[in-house]
């Protein structure tokens, strides 16, 4: 059995052209955030 991992993964939609944010990048090229992903308002991590 083959596994690819590499999680844990968050998706929502991209808010500047409607495709998936993968963890803040966009599977859309042609999208800014496919080459800049988006940054978490709410990122505390320490």
């Amino acid at each position: 059995m083959s596994y690819i991992g590499g999680g844990p993964y968050h998706a929502e939609p991209c808010p500047e052209c409607g495709a998936i944010l993968w963890n803040g990048r966009c599977e859309n090229p042609d999208c800014k955030y496919h080459w800049t992903p988006k940054e978490d308002d709410e990122s505390n991590d320490e």
